[in-house]
């Protein structure tokens, strides 16, 4: 960027025009103050939500920092683990100190007598997760006392505005996050173009594009600072720091060409551009244009790790130090960017767990299993982590490369196996890690073993300041690798159920994949929740939808499935399932006088929650913004969480 040459007295004759002056650096100052108002509107508005959230107690310790608590395991089935590892081991009562526990006899399906009697049955699901807790008076009473408070949210109140604002224009804008542009933009305008002209006052454009140095660094940090005050996480408030940094780049430009244009004009560029300020200034516009460059769709989806990032480090550090060479009025500026920034590199260390890790290759499903016993606590359900392998086997730089990966366990789960992360084969870092785990799945046959050491960093994003046990009945849908949000959501409500700290009455999960076949490795665990599920409180339905052709014709008629888990050959009607899931709800609510004292007598909802390609996350939001409006005020509200792909 060309910053500012108000200082320079071999331009100062440019500063001036007819009419008022105008104190550029107050003017600037006044709008940073406007949209630091404008973010805190936000937050006051989100307020009575986060501070219902923060009353309950495990609120305050957990989405925050990882850790490793002890666990009370005492009844958990003990077993070696096999050579097909658990995909993911199924939430388990067993922690539950109940006194005289009352078991309930009942008849296996097919489906569990089958995973009792092969090695899968020690791999994809614990058997001591099968038990049924009892329904007593004491029981109930707890359930009244611990259930979380709901407070519903401004898609619930708001609803016909809130589906409008969730319209997509296109894939990954929606028409309110084109709205917050645009009010933006006019921001931006407004402080650019007041009793200015921007081809004979250069000038201003350079500050306007000094005093959004600190709201894009803050934008495109991992802890936002406003995404903590709001519930976002950062990923969710991407697409604002891409938006200014545009603009920025925008504005220098604007300021460095009316110089140029000017300058060339009198005769004098060759004067001007031989200052050494003016050559700081070359310096910092060539940065940032790089930065608009190498941050495209090609490149920050082709070469994230090996270009993107690079060259964003370096042109950052560029940038900054040019600007100040060339104005000090960049400084304070720049001093607050390297605050923000120097606040989040402290929290991403205090936020990162240096881990032994076990590998297992899940060949059936495509991806690789990280599994690490040592760090069992400190996450939300839906959260994620960022992965870095620390082994030399993933290349002479891919041990240095940090990936983000939704964590598919349960926090403080009794089976032991911790933090279990999914990763899907889809490029050369997941490749390279899905090869690093066949060795080492080989290298234990043989006595070698299976563990490598892992930097996790995390955890970031997951639902915010709302709570998925505060409603009534909650929809998750997952497409592909989607599947282990929705598992690490559902294990988390049954768990939570288990321990009376829910108010879910039904729940369905909804599985999108391409080959039949990805649904066999996880029947046993889908099975083993389905029927925990049978008496507990809440209900639960799993549906799994295939989209493309079996290799086999009767490939998909092969698998024994029991009551609650279907297999069906076409993409899932959104609509309908949602409908189900209100009706069951509701019918829960109303039919079973032992349910309806759970936590009140209000219905409080239905949590949707959608993860996957953006086409699955339009189609979830397009059902839920179409769903009667009556049918929705006496369920009491439907409210979406989204977890997108993409960077």
């Amino acid at each position: 960027m060309s910053a500012l040459a108000a200082t320079n007295t071999s331009t100062s004759t440019q500063a001036h025009s007819a009419g008022p002056t105008v104190n550029n650096a107050e003017l600037m100052l006044n709008v940073d103050i406007f949209l630091l108002c404008a973010a805190g509107l936000f937050v006051l508005l989100l307020l009575p939500r986060a501070t219902i959230r923060f009353t309950h107690k495990r609120e305050w310790v957990d989405g925050h920092f990882l850790r490793s608590d002890p666990v009370d395991a005492s009844a958990s089935v003990i077993r070696r683990p096999s050579k097909r590892d658990a995909v993911i081991a199924p939430v388990s009562p067993a922690h539950i100190p109940v006194p005289k526990p009352i078991r309930k006899t009942y008849e296996l399906e097919d489906t569990e007598k089958w995973a009792t009697t092969t090695d899968a049955s020690h791999t994809y699901a614990s058997h001591s997760d099968l038990m049924r807790k009892a329904s007593t008076a004491s029981g109930r009473e707890r359930r009244q006392q611990n259930v979380p408070t709901h407070m519903p949210g401004w898609s619930t109140t708001l609803s016909s505005l809130a589906a409008f604002l969730r319209t997509t224009i296109r894939p990954g804008l929606t028409i309110g996050k084109a709205l917050v542009e645009l009010t933006y933009l006019g921001v931006i305008l407004y402080a650019g173009l007041y009793k200015s002209n921007p081809f004979t006052q250069p000038i201003r454009a350079g500050f306007v594009a000094v005093s959004q140095i600190p709201i894009v660094i803050a934008l495109g940090t991992k802890n936002n600072v406003l995404g903590m005050f709001i519930g976002f996480g950062y990923e969710r408030l991407n697409y604002l720091h891409r938006f200014t940094a545009r603009l920025l780049v925008l504005a220098a430009n604007v300021h460095a060409i009316g110089y140029f244009y000017s300058w060339s004009a009198s005769g004098n560029f060759t004067k001007y551009i031989a200052q050494p300020d003016m050559q700081w200034a070359l310096v910092a516009l060539i940065a940032t244009d790089m930065l608009l460059l190498l941050s495209t769709d090609f490149f920050r989806q082709k070469f994230y790790n090996s270009i993107f990032i690079p060259s964003h480090i370096a042109s950052v550090i560029i940038f900054l130090v040019a600007v100040c060479f060339h104005v000090a009025y960049a400084v304070p500026y720049v001093l607050a960017a390297v605050g923000v920034y120097g606040l989040d590199r402290l929290l991403r260390l205090f936020k990162s767990r240096v881990a032994i890790a076990r590998l297992r290759p899940l060949p059936d499903l495509g991806m690789t299993r990280v599994e690490i016993p040592s760090i069992n606590a400190g996450w939300r359900a839906g959260q994620h982590v960022r992965l870095r392998v620390l082994s030399l086997g993933m290349g002479w730089r891919g041990w240095a490369e940090a990936h983000p990966f939704t964590i598919a366990s349960v926090c403080r789960s009794p089976s032991g196996e911790g933090l279990v992360l999914l990763c899907k084969k889809a490029g050369d870092w997941t490749n390279r890690l899905y090869e690093l785990a066949q060795r080492a799945d080989y290298g234990e046959a043989n006595g070698v073993g299976s563990n490598v050491q892992v930097m996790v960093e995390g955890p970031y994003g997951g639902p915010g300041h709302a709570i998925f046990g505060s409603f009534s009945g909650a929809l998750f849908v997952a497409g592909g690798s989607g599947i282990t949000f929705a598992l690490a959501a559902v294990q988390d409500l049954m768990k939570k159920d288990l321990e009376y700290k829910s108010r879910v009455r039904a729940m369905e999960l909804v599985w999108s994949i391409q080959d039949p076949a990805a649904l066999q490795p996880l029947i046993p665990l889908f099975s083993s929740l389905i029927a925990q599920s049978r008496d507990a409180y809440a209900s639960l339905r799993i549906s799994v939808f295939y989209t493309r052709a079996p290799s086999s014709p009767d490939a998909a008629h092969a698998y024994r499935l029991p009551p609650g888990l279907t297999l069906s050959p076409a993409r899932p009607k959104i609509p309908g399932i949602l409908s189900g899931v209100v009706d069951r709800s509701a019918a829960l609510f109303s039919g079973y006088k032992e349910k309806r004292r759970r936590g009140g007598s209000a219905l409080t909802g239905v949590i949707v929650g959608v993860c996957g390609p953006m086409g699955l996350g339009d189609e979830v939001r397009k059902a839920v913004a179409n769903f009667p409006a009556q049918r929705r005020k006496s369920i009491g509200g439907i409210e979406i969480h989204e977890e997108a792909f993409g960077w």
